[in-house]
């Protein structure tokens, strides 16, 4: 029996019950159409995170509270470690073109009847400059406004339209923790980078930050932009941080510290492993699915041979062998598991995109994705699974004696 012939039977097989077709590819389509779509959400989470991380620049370095590897509870005492004077020498560092302290404040802010609760941020002029913030309206606080530790406030372009509509905010007076600040300046839209939305946020010197609303020497963070290698900036300020806070560490063990480093690179790769390891987890519960699609498919074998035990009688008595037998049976198997997969494809490539759709509406930065090697997976699998669960239906239909077999009722 020619191989196309036998593809032609089991085509026709098919066509003549097209519901029970259906039915019994439903599950591998589910499956197929899961794992896609789990492995499509991966990729999009993965550069959004990645996007959203890139944003900052391979040059941007992060000093904050909290030693070892990170992976654990931080050290007693170590979340208040950082302070303004640990800025003012790091800022002082040749490996490094600017720096700034972030000592976040989350407090109502108030202008008439407007009550709106943004992230206030205490910092240094040179915030502007690490973080990209350029000012549409009005100017960016000085230096000098930072050392008279003046009242003064810059609004993100989002903020202020909450707060004034559309009334110029420059020269308006706000009021931060019942605190008044003069607004100077509204910054040009910037959108979020990693996951902040940076147009909410408010700007004001730190100095005023620390005398009027929270009263605290520490800060959250020090943000910096390294001059060359981020290495060469990360080595040079592990061993400054030592210096001010006399830790000895000549082993340089970062359990020892109170502190921790890290760069938008290495952020980028620890999020991107942590994607990567929920995608696979993801697809491999979808994957279930198939398993539970195969064993519908050995079913609906199995049913098949009882049904046509008289027509195998019949193709054993005219000379068709046990290899002519199984080979149709392992084709209609993978047959119907390829359509199955080929359908699944689609679909979820199809929920990939609509997905993707509505998710972009309320998150900037998610693109559709659909990785090549899922869909060559994804039609492997399909027919590994026909050729697995034909199997044993086919060995049945091969083994029937012919004589018994053109008996059956």
């Amino acid at each position: 029996m020619r191989l196309s012939d036998s593809f032609e039977t089991a085509f026709k097989g098919f066509a003549a019950n097209r519901l029970r077709a259906f039915l019994t590819t439903l599950g591998i389509v589910i499956g197929i159409a899961s794992v896609i779509l789990m492995l499509s959400l991966g990729k999009g989470a993965e550069g959004l995170i990645l996007g959203q991380i890139s944003s900052f620049g391979p040059d941007t370095i992060f000093v904050g509270p909290g030693g070892g590897d990170m992976n654990g509870p931080p050290k007693l005492g170590s979340l208040t470690a950082i302070k303004y004077t640990d800025f003012q020498a790091i800022k002082k560092l040749p490996s490094l073109k600017a720096a700034a302290p972030v000592l976040m404040i989350n407090e109502t802010v108030n202008y008439e009847s407007q009550n709106k609760n943004p992230t206030t941020t205490g910092s240094t002029p040179e915030i502007a400059e690490v973080d990209g913030l350029e000012t549409a309206r009005g100017t960016f606080f000085s230096q000098d406004d930072t050392d008279a530790a003046r009242n003064v406030a810059v609004l993100g372009v989002k903020i202020a339209s909450d707060l004034f509509g559309l009334d110029d905010p420059l020269g308006k007076t706000i009021y931060i923790k019942r605190k008044p600040f003069v607004v100077i300046g509204v910054m040009k839209p910037i959108g979020t980078k990693f996951f902040m939305n940076y147009d909410e946020y408010i700007y004001v010197p730190i100095t005023a930050a620390r005398t009027s609303l929270t009263g605290v020497d520490h800060i959250n963070y020090i943000a910096g932009k390294a001059v060359g290698s981020v290495d060469a900036a990360s080595a040079d300020i592990t061993a400054e941080m030592r210096i001010l806070h006399r830790i000895d560490n000549p082993k340089d063990d970062k359990n020892l510290d109170d502190f921790h480093i890290e760069t938008a690179v290495q952020a980028a790769s620890i999020l991107s492993t942590i994607t990567n390891a929920l995608t696979i987890f993801l697809a491999a519960i979808a994957s279930i699915s198939l398993v539970v699609g195969g064993i519908g498919i050995m079913n609906i074998m199995l049913v098949s041979v009882t049904e046509r035990t008289r027509e195998i009688g019949l193709r054993k008595a005219v000379g068709a062998d046990r290899r002519d037998i199984m080979t149709q049976f392992v084709i209609e198997a993978v047959f119907l598991t390829m359509l199955g997969g080929i359908v699944g494809m689609i679909s979820g490539a199809v929920f990939s995109f609509l997905i993707a759709v509505v998710i972009s509406r309320f998150q900037s930065g998610w693109v559709f994705d659909v990785p090549l090697y899922s869909l060559f997976l994804s039609f492997s699998v399909a027919a590994a699974i026909g050729l697995v669960f034909g199997i044993y239906p086919a060995r049945k239909a091969a083994d029937l004696n012919p004589i018994e077999a053109l008996r059956y009722e």
